[in-house]
């Protein structure tokens, strides 16, 4: 898929985050589970606990706040995981971070965690791509995501110029990004969520 053609079709991306995360994301930008994980020098039980097993809860850690995986049972994932192992794919999960390119399914999201105060960032994709095209990746699914656990593994996340959209079924479900974004906040608006 041609990054104009991309642009066309999906000028804002979305990233739902815990509003107690802000001050993080103002400090250091916007980062991915195992970068944090870098950034604030876990331990290897902190590791071993929130990249490499299913956060069974909302984990607190360092100040950061890391969403659950509850949809993710072993069970769901190993009946569709290919040619991954549970620990390999979660911890490829947390390399990442993710955008939604539809508002509604960031919204759906903050519904489930309508407990907690949650802050949208809107993302300018144009300018997300100027510096992180390289580092970022389509995927048809929502790739955390077993309630309808489809087959998946590293394949799964396909570099935007190899993406194939023809029509409107086509629509991927996340775009990610391997790499840290320092500047996030120069290039999305930030919106509290309501409960």
């Amino acid at each position: 898929m041609e990054h104009s053609n991309f642009l066309d079709l999906f000028p804002k991306l979305y990233h739902l985050t815990f509003a107690a995360n802000l001050p993080g994301i103002r400090a250091h930008g916007l980062h991915s589970a195992a970068s944090l994980a870098d950034l604030h020098a876990f331990d290897d039980t902190e590791r071993e606990a929130t990249l490499i097993q299913r956060r069974r809860c909302i984990q607190n850690l360092h100040g950061i706040s890391l969403r659950d995986q509850h949809a993710a049972s072993e069970k769901k994932m190993k009946s569709c995981l290919v040619g991954i192992t549970i620990p390999e794919w979660l911890t490829l999960l947390n390399s990442k971070i993710f955008l939604f390119v539809e508002k509604e399914k960031a919204l759906r999201l903050a519904e489930v965690y309508a407990e907690y105060p949650n802050v949208l960032l809107e993302v300018d994709t144009a300018q997300l791509l100027a510096t992180h095209a390289a580092h970022a990746t389509l995927c048809r699914i929502a790739s955390g995501s077993f309630t309808n656990p489809r087959p998946r593994g590293r394949n799964s996340f396909i570099p935007l110029n190899d993406y194939v959209y023809r029509k409107k079924r086509d629509t991927p479900a996340e775009l990610t990004v391997d790499a840290p974004i320092p500047n996030i906040l120069e290039i999305a608006t930030v919106t509290s969520v309501a409960a």
